[in-house]
């Protein structure tokens, strides 16, 4: 049974989410350990990342799951919108 893409949508924003509580728990035990300043925020730097990148697949799952475009082309544009803002912010 093949999935909709809402369900592929919230797989992958699960699994962006997961991977980011990873990256945090790491950081929290490079605290522990007392490491070294640049490591940490190193480590911080790809959480944050991961998180804009969950944002990005949210914001993209409710334009999809809201629009009234049925058009896959013009989705596509509206998700490389999307990108180009998230980059700049």
């Amino acid at each position: 049974m093949s999935q909709t893409p809402e369900e592929i949508a919230s797989k992958k924003i699960t699994s962006r989410l997961k991977r980011s509580r990873g990256q945090l728990d790491a950081v929290m035990r490079m605290m522990d350990e007392d490491k070294p300043c640049d490591q940490v925020l190193m480590q911080l730097s790809a959480v944050k990342s991961s998180v804009d990148k969950a944002m990005k697949l949210v914001i993209a799952q409710n334009i999809r799951k809201n629009s009234n475009c049925t058009d896959e082309k013009q989705l596509e544009e509206l998700q490389k919108s999307l990108d180009l803002m998230l980059k700049t912010k």
